[in-house]
């Protein structure tokens, strides 16, 4: 891809400003064939900078800044929309100016990054160019005033009026940056002169520019599909970073796998140790989990004894997709001693299975939990304190924990956003509170989604949960997360929430039924003296349309 500097702006399409000149004029396309939408214009510009400031040191000043999704809408002088510029923002201040081809014909999608851009009056270079119009034809009829790329790269305002006398168009230009009214004459060799991008057009020709967008869509795509891994949606606004290096995000609960312990509703990584073997093939990674089990299942004795709770701040063991062996907290104060210590049990273990370095994360968890103890007769929030049960009491809590948690059913087709830190039940609620709101405040948008079929389920749980109908086809599937994403982004914002998690999964019809059926009686099992049930994950209940998972827990029984 082409960057080369020009002045303070860097142009992606430096070529034409040498092809102008040469350039016959031809026939501008019939833009509705050809147009791009401002949402996928938006999507393209937030997929290239990610991609730039991973491997350009030039955007590293980009880093934490966002991009406006509310765009400029540029034209050209034959009255066709030309760019959407997009500005990007670090700290509230103006740090750069993105413009996205509202055309397929122009080519490769970005088509100016400006790196220093300066302030304009888009009102004031309006109005001017209005009263300017009037003032030189007071009987004439003012027919529009857009913003125009009027000689690239100049940009200015531009108001078409029609004498009422004579029945002929005039256009008023006013130069964005200086006001200035600029002569409404053709270019020559030595006149810049006013002229139309889409009348003078590249020497390769349409088709070879709508090759160039193709292409550009193909990366954009593929930037998607990568960041849609890392938990980030390029359909809204995010924070600019390296993200190409990031992990998967934790609304992705397939991420992870657990031996024993408690299932986590959303990991934050501490600390990572001992390096990651070389996976290619499935057949390497069905071994290295293979070699993960064993390993587990040589330490877990002292592991659950020793560390887990109730007798430690280990809450559970397990694996993620990358290969790390994974040990996860109670929310507290865990230190490197003990990790290190923790590890160096661990990787004692693994060198005798013949494996140097093992690799392994530590983290928190989000637990949600809860267990009937006979001896206190009530329920009880695995992770509480331990100081006042019985030694019976304790004996249940050490028996639950060695059991291996159950894994959702629902098939995860993209997660989005990131799980906070939730350090207790409290947390929890409070948060599970702010998801309700949003829900309940998307219904209206979300609703003929649900009466055509389209979602099956909806609600709050530690994320937002998207149950989409599985007979869609993947390019359905695709279109209504693009949709909805946007929707829950903009609400959530309102509530002070940015990157919020969603996932979208689908499900079977019988495991949607199943789901329903348990969930009242979840529900109601916090409220009595005693389980009345067996073990249960809470599941889906309905008000009105909406789907709500708020206020359900796992819960278990001794």
């Amino acid at each position: 891809m082409i960057r080369n500097k020009i002045g303070a702006r860097v142009m992606l399409l430096a070529v034409l400003l040498v092809a102008i000149a040469l350039v016959p004029t031809v026939s501008a396309q019939n833009e509705t064939n050809y147009s791009v939408t401002k949402e996928v214009a938006f999507e393209h510009a937030n997929a290239q900078i990610i991609n730039f400031i991973a491997d350009d040191t030039e955007f590293e000043g980009w880093k934490g800044a966002s991009i406006d999704p509310k765009p400029l809408e540029l034209y050209d002088p034959n009255g066709q929309k030309l760019y959407y510029q997009f500005s990007v923002y670090k700290n509230n201040s103006l740090i750069g100016r993105v413009d996205v081809g509202a055309n397929k014909t122009l080519g490769q999608s970005i088509q100016v990054i400006e790196l220093t851009p300066v302030l304009y009056n888009t009102t004031e270079a309006m109005k001017k160019s209005t009263e300017t119009a009037r003032n030189e034809y007071p009987d004439g009829e003012v027919k529009s005033t857009e913003i125009v790329v009027y000689s690239y790269p100049s940009i200015g305002a531009m108001t078409v009026i029609k004498d009422r006398a004579s029945g002929n168009e005039h256009r008023i230009f006013v130069d964005l940056y200086t006001l200035e009214v600029i002569p409404d004459r053709p270019a020559t060799e030595t006149e810049p002169g006013t002229w139309s991008v889409f009348d003078r057009r590249l020497k390769n020709g349409v088709e070879e520019n709508l090759k160039g967008w193709q292409a550009s869509d193909q990366f954009t795509k593929s930037i998607e599909q990568e960041m849609a891994s890392k938990g980030i949606c390029i359909s809204v606004p995010v924070t600019l970073d390296n993200y190409l290096n990031y992990d998967v995000t934790n609304v992705n609960y397939d991420y992870y796998s657990y031996f024993f312990g408690l299932y986590s509703l959303g990991n934050t990584v501490i600390s990572r140790y001992g390096k990651l073997p070389v996976l290619e093939t499935e057949e390497q990674k069905e071994n290295w989990n293979s070699t993960l089990e064993e390993l587990n299942n040589r330490i877990k004795d002292t592991v659950a004894s020793k560390y887990m709770y109730p007798h430690g701040e280990v809450m559970s063991c397990g694996t993620n997709s990358r290969g790390y062996f994974v040990i996860l907290f109670k929310y507290g104060s865990v230190d490197e001693p003990l990790m290190n210590e923790i590890y160096a049990l661990i990787n004692d273990s693994a060198k005798e299975m013949g494996v140097q370095d093992i690799p392994v994360e530590f983290g928190y968890g989000t637990y949600w939990e809860k267990i009937y103890l006979e001896g206190i007769n009530r329920w009880y929030w695995l992770g509480e304190n331990t100081e006042n049960l019985s030694e019976s009491d304790i004996d249940t809590l050490e028996g639950d924990m060695e059991h291996r948690p159950t894994m959702p059913l629902n098939k995860t087709i993209a997660a989005y956003g990131k799980i906070p830190l939730l350090k207790d039940p409290n947390e929890i609620y409070l948060w599970q509170g702010k998801l309700y709101t949003i829900t309940d405040r998307i219904q209206e948008k979300i609703t003929p989604y649900v009466e055509k079929g389209q979602i099956i389920t909806y609600g709050a749980r530690i994320r937002l949960e998207i149950v989409i109908n599985d007979t869609l086809s993947s390019e359905e599937k695709n279109t209504i997360i693009r949709e909805i994403y946007p929707v829950i982004d903009e609400e959530a914002r309102k509530q002070n929430i940015t990157n919020v998690p969603v996932v979208f999964t689908t499900s079977e019809e019988d495991s949607m039924k199943e789901s329903n059926n348990s969930n009242n009686s979840d529900s109601e099992s916090d409220t009595e003296d005693k389980p009345s049930k067996n073990n249960s994950t809470p599941g889906f209940g309905l008000l009105g349309s909406l789907t709500c998972l708020y206020g359900g827990w796992k819960l278990r029984k001794n």
